[in-house]
């Protein structure tokens, strides 16, 4: 595929003509990466789908090839918040990317509410910098929705400060007060929306990957993780990617 859609981006030869001699369209370098990208999360959404216990080894070891190192923490995020509904997609609008590589994509419907949950570890590791930039970055990937609710709030062995923005109010995201400092207890928050009845389609937390017991439950709801400075981390439910700032993915 990548050798597919690296020929069609430089314009290829005979074999990109089609039958009236008009060719298939040419697509840039950066296209072909959001083709890419797109399949990616396609077949991660899929193992989601299916549940950790019903892969077989071989469908592990490439979900593992194409979460971390290989993808931007800024790429999953997009990708799992774009898959939360199936109804999202229709074929009543078709994806114009597909045509790059002979294939129909779904196109996403307009207007759909889109919901998530994000969880800061705020144990000592993490950095409020690290926080604030993090939000940040959600902030510029959910402003390319139409409607959306985010609900995030603060964690060490106890949940604080939880807010929801919308699109609405999406801009109050950068003033969100960060709480806690102490320890680091993954379980609380499971435990928190569970007394609050919150029941996410994608729960996302950003934290440096050491809890002091348990990961959390596993099949309350899917969950994506955003690992800072433990780059050895592998989750043991999930998706996850490592978090890396924008100056320091420039800089590589």
């Amino acid at each position: 595929m990548d050798e597919h859609l690296e020929e069609e981006g430089e314009g290829g030869g005979a074999g990109n003509e089609d039958k009236d001699g008009k060719g298939r369209p040419k697509i840039s370098a950066e296209e072909a990466k959001q083709i890419k990208d797109e399949i990616r999360g396609a077949v991660l959404s899929a193992a989601q789908a299916t549940g950790a216990g019903n892969l077989p080894n071989g469908v592990k070891r490439l979900i593992k090839d194409l979460t971390a190192p290989v993808i931007d923490w800024r790429e999953l995020i997009s990708q799992q918040i774009q898959s939360v509904y199936k109804d999202d997609y229709s074929f009543a609008r078709v994806n114009r990317r597909g045509w790059h590589f002979d294939g129909i994509l779904p196109g996403m419907k307009p207007g759909e509410m889109i919901d998530v949950c994000i969880a800061l570890d705020q144990s000592g590791s993490i950095l409020d910098e690290d926080s604030k930039a993090f939000l940040s970055e959600v902030k510029s990937i959910m402003e390319s929705f139409e409607e959306y609710r985010i609900t995030i709030w603060c964690f060490d062995t106890d949940v604080y400060n939880a807010k929801t923005y919308t699109s609405d109010n999406i801009e109050d995201i950068l003033d969100y007060e960060l709480a806690g400092g102490g320890g680091t207890d993954f379980e609380c928050n499971w435990n928190f929306m569970k007394e609050e009845g919150i029941e996410p389609k994608r729960f996302i937390m950003f934290t440096d990957g050491y809890p002091f017991g348990s990961w959390g439950d596993e099949n309350y709801c899917e969950t994506v993780w955003v690992i800072k400075g433990n780059e050895t981390c592998e989750p043991p439910f999930g998706i996850w990617a490592h978090y890396e700032k924008e100056e320091q993915k420039k800089a590589a």
